[in-house]
């Protein structure tokens, strides 16, 4: 399932971000894409090596791994430097699965992840959709925004048809490796918070924190 996480860069942060995304060079995006993935890929991303793009990861990777709302939701053990897309009128990318492995198989992909990098008026079309069997789940959010994602899921972003559509891409593997796993502990994360709150004392709080830590202990591989 989706998750949506507000603001996860924001302030000077967002603003040095913005400055070293305009200032390219880009390439054709297809050049990281699968062969499956590359036929459907129709946009830009940032060209050159790690180096280049340097200064960007260490704006963009902790702003996203220190922030305790996806830590919550993504349990994440390694995260793959990210891509920085651009999407100009007429780029889309169509539906696809992102590849299970990254770095020649050393990182599992196990959660995709979509930071937004400019404003939604900024551009008509460029919706990322997510499926889910017969569902859908649609994102379009104002820069800094954050979407997580299972990469098991067939998903898209729609044609731009104004404007540049501007955005950085990345995948997380997980301590917690099953998505089912990973929503139960969240929802029952979200509960303990509650009443850590509300009855921090009661006898129901203690019994809910014991089945938690057990279940991350059951689920959690190193």
């Amino acid at each position: 399932m989706l998750r949506h996480i507000p603001s996860v860069l924001s302030g000077p942060a967002l603003e040095r971000v913005h400055r070293l995304i305009h200032a390219g060079p880009w390439e054709d995006g297809s050049a990281t894409a699968s062969a499956q993935a590359a036929a459907v890929k129709h946009n830009l991303q940032i060209a050159g090596s790690a180096t280049r793009r340097r200064p960007l990861d260490e704006l963009v990777m902790p702003s996203i791994l220190n922030d305790p709302r996806f830590v919550e939701v993504a349990f994440p053990k390694v995260m793959a430097a990210p891509t920085y897309n651009r999407y100009d009128v007429g780029m889309t990318y169509g539906d696809h699965v992102d590849a299970p492995f990254l770095s020649s198989g050393r990182l599992r992909a196990d959660l995709s992840l979509t930071l937004f990098l400019n404003d939604p008026s900024d551009y008509d079309g460029g919706e990322l959709t997510i499926r889910y069997g017969d569902a859908t789940a649609t994102a379009k959010y104002p820069p800094g925004d954050l979407v997580v994602y299972p990469t098991t899921s067939l998903h898209h972003v729609s044609p731009v048809s104004r404007g540049t559509r501007l955005a950085a891409v990345s995948w997380v593997q997980s301590y917690v490796p099953d998505e089912r796993h990973r929503r139960i502990l969240w929802e029952l994360g979200e509960a303990k918070k509650l009443l850590d709150r509300t009855q921090p004392d009661a006898p129901e709080t203690d019994q809910l924190r014991n089945g938690l830590f057990n279940l991350l202990r059951l689920w959690w591989e190193p």
